[in-house]
């Protein structure tokens, strides 16, 4: 599952129940605050990657923090030597800032925290030692115990869309112009919009299958392409660019909705955005990107 797309979900951990609770009762109540974490990721517009970095993220043991110290000037200064981005083993909200360093042959170092169930598909089961022991060591305080995180030298940045920006910028890849700049940033806020609409919808965890099918075919065969159209439509860019004459941040994210985002089984194999010329034509300019192909191709697979 992709998530770019995805954005920004705040943490979450269920409350505590009260050890006097029947076993039965503590378990009906555990499912329901999972799934009202679920309903609050959705509602948030994310994805399923969204839910998991939700719950990756919650926070444990937080009152250590209350007496560190603040983090030093220097995190917002030059980035210096070879960049690191850290983030768990899943595309999640990272994968669109690893795309951006694929496109432009930017060696990194793509640190990625295991991850494993104690329970198959309960996320209430996750263990990721590594990232904790870092977390407790102080290496998250940038991004208030999250990630990912860029680092580069002293240099650190947290937040997924405030990394994938700065890449962006920072690989030419924001415009030509500070008006094209802008535009860039409009078009992305465009796909936010159209993945925030489909994460609205609480499909993730839905128990009712056919509930769940009713509702896909409608986002896919109704109010999908009404939006892609409008997308289409809305897109000052031609020749297979979204905005100006070469390929943008704003090409990723049309690339990843199109591509990274909805299997085949949800599709079929036509895949999303017919009638939509020029959302196709960028689609078609980033997927046949040497390094992108490269990417894709050589890329961990994932669970998400």
């Amino acid at each position: 599952f992709g998530s770019s797309f995805v954005a920004r979900t705040p943490g979450w951990r269920s409350p505590p129940l009260p050890p006097t609770m029947a076993p039965r009762t503590r378990a009906a109540a555990g499912a329901l605050a999972v799934g009202a974490a679920v309903s609050a990721c959705w509602l948030a517009g994310s994805t399923v990657s969204g839910f998991v970095s939700a719950a990756l993220r919650s926070p444990r043991g937080t009152s250590s923090a209350l007496t560190r110290a603040a983090v030093p000037a220097s995190v917002a200064g030059p980035a210096t030597g070879k960049f690191n981005l850290r983030y768990f083993d899943i595309r999640g909200v990272a994968e669109t800032a690893r795309i951006l360093f694929a496109l432009a042959g930017e060696e990194y170092e793509d640190s990625r925290y295991p991850l494993s169930f104690g329970t198959p598909g309960d996320f209430s089961t996750i263990k990721r030692e590594e990232f904790e022991a870092d977390r407790a060591a102080g290496k998250m305080e940038v991004a208030m115990g999250k990630v990912p995180v860029l680092g580069a030298g002293d240099f650190s940045l947290p937040q997924s869309k405030a990394i994938e920006r700065y890449l962006a910028t920072k690989f030419g890849m924001m415009g030509s112009t500070p008006e094209e700049a802008a535009w860039v940033d409009a078009v992305g806020e465009h796909v936010r919009d159209i993945n925030t609409a489909y994460g609205s919808k609480g499909l993730f965890g839905m128990k009712d299958a056919e509930k769940k099918k009713e509702i896909q075919a409608k986002w896919f065969g109704e109010e999908l392409p009404v939006m892609l159209k409008k997308l289409d439509v809305a897109l000052p860019g031609s020749d297979g660019f979204a905005v100006g004459s070469k390929i943008s941040y704003a090409d990723v994210l049309i690339f990843r909705l199109f591509k990274d985002t909805y299997t085949e089984a949800e599709t079929g194999p036509a895949g999303v955005g017919e009638g939509c010329p020029k959302l196709q034509a960028i689609a078609k300019t980033v997927g046949s990107n040497a390094n992108m192909q490269k990417w894709m191709e050589e890329r961990p697979k994932t669970m998400f």
